[in-house]
């Protein structure tokens, strides 16, 4: 598509569109884009995005609900709190495409089914909802994402309730984002350190349609009045098959076995109290700060699945202050209490948090035994 194109497929759809809508022609179609994973963390799930195509009336356009603009005003701070507002753009098919090409990111479309009166009620809700007073949305990465909207114009474009056919399975929210999080364990572990244990509780197959993935799956099934809402899935672009690396070695759960053990047997040679204050000060601080951050997305943000957290347990922000007590030639005695009592939920939530319901990923396991050994050892030792 030349510049000229590009500029009138702008002019007509964020000037004319809004205040007279155009009529498509019958030979319009329209299409769901699904884009496959990418490397960076805003993209590891996928993206899933309506291309609108009009020969006759010369728009050849994709609405992309997963933008957001960074000039926004504190922006990291709304990020952080879950404030941010994402917003419906338009942008042509052909940079569209070129730009996962570029990323080497697949793609595939599955043109939808529709008559020429829900084709252009779909178009009509898309270019009401790309008005300046309407684009924006606040967006949840669970409930109401790229993926969730575009579900749901479907769902509202069409007259008769659209039939899912999605299988229900016993699967969590972890274990839906760990189909994609396998090749970037530490990823996965912080994820699921955030989310904690309410990620555990089993998606609805509604809600599955969050992952691009999986919206593309249940549009391959999905009917309306008996008739398959869309075609099959044409693949616009394959991506290379580039292999992915991940030495067990590198990975959270033997990292922190190895550090853990390491730092056990360094305790048992050198008992000296300014050994164990050099160790557990560092420890009991990072735990501390992990904690806080923990209780302000779990209690401070919009974020959802972040609260009840039972990662608070051993990552608890009452660790940071308890760490500048260890400084003292005396431990005081609320401290040491404090410790009896962290140690004991430790070790109750050991087997409850990893065997009975999962509520702590399994990596942190080597964490909390080390935990319940320095807390055992600065009660024992005096320091």
């Amino acid at each position: 598509m030349n510049i000229l194109r590009c500029f009138i497929l702008y002019l007509t759809l964020w000037i004319s569109l809004p205040s007279s809508a155009i009529t498509l022609s019958p030979q319009a179609e329209i299409s769901i884009l699904t884009c496959a994973p990418g490397t960076e963390l805003y993209s590891l799930f996928g993206h899933t995005a309506i291309r609108v195509s009009d020969p006759y009336q010369k728009i050849d356009a994709v609405f992309n609900y997963g933008t957001f603009d960074f000039r926004t005003p504190h922006f990291y701070l709304k990020y952080a709190k879950g404030l941010l507002l994402y917003q419906l753009s338009v942008t042509s098919y052909e940079n569209f495409i070129s730009s996962y090409i570029l990323d080497d990111r697949s793609v595939w479309s599955q043109t939808l089914q529709l008559d020429s009166l829900t084709k252009q009620q779909l178009f009509d809700n898309l270019l009401k909802n790309q008005l300046p007073e309407n684009r924006t949305y606040l967006y949840n990465f669970l409930f109401d994402n790229c993926s969730t909207r575009v579900r749901d114009m479907i769902s509202e474009s069409i007259k008769s309730p659209i039939e899912w056919h999605i299988r229900e399975t016993d699967k969590s929210f972890w274990n839906l984002l760990d189909e994609y999080l396998c090749r970037m364990p530490w990823v996965k572990w912080g994820i699921h350190t955030i989310l904690g244990q309410s990620g555990s509780r089993v998606a609805t197959p509604q809600e599955t349609l969050f992952l691009p993935d999986y919206l593309m799956q249940g549009l391959a099934s999905a009917t309306d009045q008996g008739q398959l809402l869309a075609q099959p899935a044409v693949t616009v672009f394959k991506a290379s098959d580039t292999p992915v690396f991940n030495p067990w070695y590198f990975s959270p759960f033997f990292v922190f076995s190895i550090c853990s053990v390491l730092i056990v047997l360094i305790l048992q040679k050198f008992t000296s109290r300014k050994t164990v204050k050099i160790i557990a000060i560092p420890l009991f601080l990072t735990s501390g700060l992990i904690g806080m951050l923990l209780l302000f997305l779990g209690y401070f943000t919009l974020h959802p699945m972040t609260a009840p957290n039972y990662n608070l347990i051993w990552a608890n922000p009452l660790n940071f202050i308890a760490a500048f007590f260890f400084l003292k030639k005396k431990l005081p005695g609320l401290v040491r209490k404090y410790l009896i009592l962290y140690q004991i939920l430790l070790i109750i939530g050991v087997p409850s948090w990893f065997f009975l319901q999962p509520a702590v990923p399994l990596a942190t396991l080597p964490i909390l035994c080390l935990f319940i050994y320095l807390s055992v050892l600065l009660r024992k030792r005096k320091v």
